[in-house]
């Protein structure tokens, strides 16, 4: 079943209870379902510190002047509920204190010409022997709720005001306490449900419907929350595919281009060298050695350009398992062992912990990070620091060199961009490609002391 409210779960005291989300939209109603999907941020502005407010609302009987409250449940939803001041509080408030009450909404005519706006609920107002106060309500409420006592010695006024104006606060302290039973009731349930289901959706998680307990107005919710996710689903999935066709198209475009290049200087010394051949140059002999030779290392170079490609078309899916932080390190100090004895690679593990991974992915991806800072230049230094953040792994690379090219820096992860004159431009590509891989994130960056940063974040996992 779908998550429900049934009216019979909520006090019957309540003339109106929505549930909104964080920016005051109503996501639920009870009693007034045409208030669903309109906002009340404007009345809850009005709130004071409490969650109390005094506002104009309407049901299908016209307007109410009511109070009421604004009581988060938690960062994404909240309670806005309350009572109508109608004609059961004024027979009850005229059964107390012997006092008649009326209601004015803002822009229609007062009784007895009293300037109502000009109103202060800690005075009184004469006007024609008789006395009027203000019990609730204002100019930013949008209505006054006026009581209207007889003069004379033998009633003190200022008792029967205090005692109607009891009978407001008196209200205004039950719904508190309904407010208060519902959040902490079976209603509650229904809430946490809605609000864990958020919370897998704000995490990528479009997959887990919302499961629910009964039938009713949060079960259309928890229908439309689904159909929701449901649509996120088919989004991403097609939004994943457009994404792979254009980076195939992109992939596509930089390795004719790339394999262009050396066939340049290859067509060159072709005709070079059959020129030679007919015309019977009498360095024939050097000529050949050297056409050769650049071809040689044209076609090498052009064997090595896809070979590259094709282990980064090949990386397969990561094979996670736990490992500890310290094994994989191992595994980096063994390689370049000769540098951390020279002083130009540093490692350190803060944390010293098992992780959910996959080890040879990893491994490759140190590997890139540390060799491309080795190279920066002849004496740059490489720093290797692994630490932790609640659930996050940090790993980050710096090193001392020249830092990165703007170039790199405003295309950071486009295949074949590089500054090295040997460079395949893959080697950060095939970096972003574990990480994302990994769940994670990764990010370029100029040290201000100098050098190049790389910030890799990875899910800590089950480690």
């Amino acid at each position: 079943k779908r998550p429900a409210i049934e009216d019979g779960s909520l006090p019957p005291t309540l003339d109106f209870f929505e549930i909104t989300d964080s920016m005051q939209t109503v996501l639920w109603s009870y009693r007034r379902p045409g208030l669903i999907g309109e906002s009340v941020a404007g009345k809850i502005r009005q709130a004071d510190t409490s969650g109390y407010i005094e506002s104009v609302e309407y049901d299908r009987l016209g307007p109410h002047g009511a109070v009421g409250f604004y009581i988060p449940i938690d960062s994404s939803l909240a309670v806005y509920a309350g009572m109508y001041l109608d004609k059961t509080f004024s027979q009850t408030a005229a059964e107390i204190a012997s006092a008649e009450t009326f209601l004015v909404f803002s822009g229609d005519d007062a009784p007895a010409g009293i300037d109502i706006e000009s109103m202060n609920s800690e005075l009184l107002y004469e006007s024609a022997g008789e006395f009027y106060g203000l019990l609730a309500g204002g100019k930013p409420a949008g209505f006054y709720l006026v009581a209207k006592f007889a003069g004379g010695a033998e009633k003190p006024v200022y008792q029967s005001l205090l005692q109607i104006t009891g009978l407001v606060a008196g209200i205004a302290v039950v719904i508190a306490i309904l407010i208060g039973i519902y959040i902490t009731g079976k209603a509650r349930r229904e809430i946490d449900n809605l609000v864990a289901a958020t919370s897998r959706v704000a995490s990528g998680d479009f997959n887990t419907p919302v499961m629910a307990y009964e039938e009713g107005e949060f079960s259309q919710l928890a229908d439309s929350f689904s159909t929701m996710t449901s649509n996120l689903r088919e989004a991403q999935k097609r939004l994943a595919t457009s994404e792979k066709i254009a980076a195939w198209q992109v992939m596509g475009r930089k390795v004719a281009h790339e394999i262009k290049n050396p066939l340049t200087p290859i067509e060159i010394s072709v005709d070079d060298l059959r020129a030679s051949y007919r015309e019977n140059h009498p360095d024939f002999d050097k000529i050949l050695t050297e056409t050769t030779s650049i071809i040689k290392a044209e076609v090498h170079r052009m064997k090595t350009l896809l070979d590259r490609f094709s282990s980064f078309a090949k990386m397969s899916e990561p094979n996670i398992r736990t490992i500890s932080t310290a094994d994989i390190l191992e595994k980096i100090k063994s390689i370049y062992r000769r540098e951390i004895e020279t002083g130009r690679l540093t490692i350190a593990d803060r944390v010293d912990s098992k992780i959910s991974i996959d080890p040879d992915q990893i491994h490759q991806l140190l590997i890139n990070l540390v060799k491309n800072g080795l190279e920066a230049s002849d004496s740059a230094a490489v720093a290797l620091v692994i630490s932790a953040n609640n659930d996050k792994i940090i790993i980050a690379v710096e090193d001392t060199g020249p830092g990165f090219d703007k170039k790199i820096l405003n295309h950071p992860f486009e295949p074949y961009v590089s500054t090295k004159k040997d460079g395949s431009g893959l080697g950060l590509v095939i970096c972003q490609r574990i990480v994302h891989d990994h769940g994670g994130m990764i990010e370029l960056f100029n040290r201000k002391e100098g050098g190049a940063g790389v910030t890799i974040l990875l899910p800590r996992g089950d480690g």
